[in-house]
């Protein structure tokens, strides 16, 4: 700092100091006309017991950071996931659906021809024609909808709308890859990423009540002084020949909370509070968790249950209309009950494709209520 003293301030001392009267004063004035100075001045925090909470603080505060980032990345894995089987559902729909065309398509075929040469009426090849027609329709729904699902999944996988991705993959093939290994699985209920995060919420929970108590507690700081101080008559601090004055100083603070109207006292309550209510949401939340455990693993049972009395039914379905086919081409059974078992075998291929599809997103549901995922 630099100070200019246009006037010096004058200052009264007693003439008989100087040999003077008694009762008289003689005026004098002290200092320089320039001042220069130049500090620097440390702080350090000693003790505070909201600081060492609040460093204890920031820390949990990462840790619930991260712990919601990995519940969101599970999130967007299961999402990824249901769209994943999706396209599989799809893919096998369509493919089933193109199957059946082509084998309806060749009955058709084998109908114009019979009904050209007298053997059938035209009733019957309008029925078969209906059923192609049909198979058509829903083979053009199956395939928009495989389109659609891949654009959805690339979505979900943040990538741009017009990439290409290859799913080698088949529902038959992921289906035979299931064991019962999840249903003997233990639950760990500490590892699910929902209770952990309640467990942080708890820490920091009773980090407020402690620091709310620690606000009783008193604050020590010590400082350090150092200051260079010039003083002329002539502005010619930048000369050699000049004296600088040191000075430094060493001191501590101390800051003794007395009296803050009962609101301390209120926030210490109020933190407790919450801080039960926390511990009773984490108490909740696992039993929770066990439940949804216990849910996850009856309806992956219930699911493959249904797998198989699926798979049973496309199996009669299958051979139904292989019989009927061959009955149909020697003429022993007539174009309804052609097209009668046609619509049995698509119902039943539609059925075990949606028995698997719920069969795998059960398997998910209880991989990621395990904390697997």
């Amino acid at each position: 700092s630099y100070t200019n003293n246009l006037q010096l301030m004058t200052t009264l001392i007693p003439g008989e100091f100087f040999g003077g009267e008694a009762g008289s004063y003689i005026p004098v004035k002290f200092g320089t006309q320039h001042n220069a100075s130049a500090n620097i001045i440390a702080n350090q925090l000693l003790f505070s017991g909201p600081f060492i909470v609040g460093l204890q603080a920031a820390s949990t505060y990462k840790d619930l950071t991260q712990k919601n980032f990995d519940k969101q990345e599970a999130d967007i894995k299961e999402a990824v996931a249901q769209s994943y089987y999706s396209i599989l559902l799809a893919e096998a729909g369509r493919d089933a659906f193109a199957k059946n065309l082509q084998t309806m398509e060749k009955r058709l075929e084998e109908t114009r021809a019979m009904y050209e040469t007298g053997f059938l009426e035209e009733t019957d090849v309008d029925q078969i024609q209906i059923a192609v027609s049909t198979l058509k329709n829903e083979h053009i729904s199956a395939s928009q909808l495989v389109e659609m699902s891949y654009r959805f999944l690339i979505y979900r996988m943040g990538y741009g709308i017009d990439s290409n991705i290859v799913i080698t993959e088949t529902l038959e093939g992921i289906i035979a890859g299931l064991t019962d290994e999840l249903l003997r699985q233990e639950f760990n209920v500490t590892e699910h990423y929902d209770y952990r995060i309640v467990n942080e919420q708890e820490k920091l929970a009773y980090l407020q009540v402690k620091m709310n108590k620690y606000e009783y507690m008193p604050t020590l700081s010590a400082y350090l002084n150092h200051q260079q101080m010039a003083m002329r008559n002539s502005f010619d601090f930048a000369s050699t020949g000049g004296d600088w004055f040191p000075a430094t100083m060493l001191g501590f603070n101390l800051e003794v909370p007395i009296f803050a109207s009962g609101m301390r006292k209120a926030k210490i309550g109020q933190s407790k509070i919450e801080l039960e209510k926390t511990k009773n949401m984490k108490q909740d939340l696992s039993n929770a968790l066990e439940l949804q455990v216990q849910q996850a693993r009856i309806d992956f049972r219930t699911s493959y249950q249904r797998f198989l009395n699926e798979r049973s039914n496309m199996d009669l379905a299958q051979k139904i209309f292989d019989r009927t086919s061959i009955k149909y081409k020697n003429g022993m059974v007539s174009s309804l009950e052609m097209t009668i078992a046609t619509e049995q075998l698509t119902g039943a291929q539609t059925g075990i494709i949606s028995a698997m599809v719920e069969l795998l997103n059960s398997k998910l549901a209880l991989d990621k209520s395990l904390g697997n995922i």
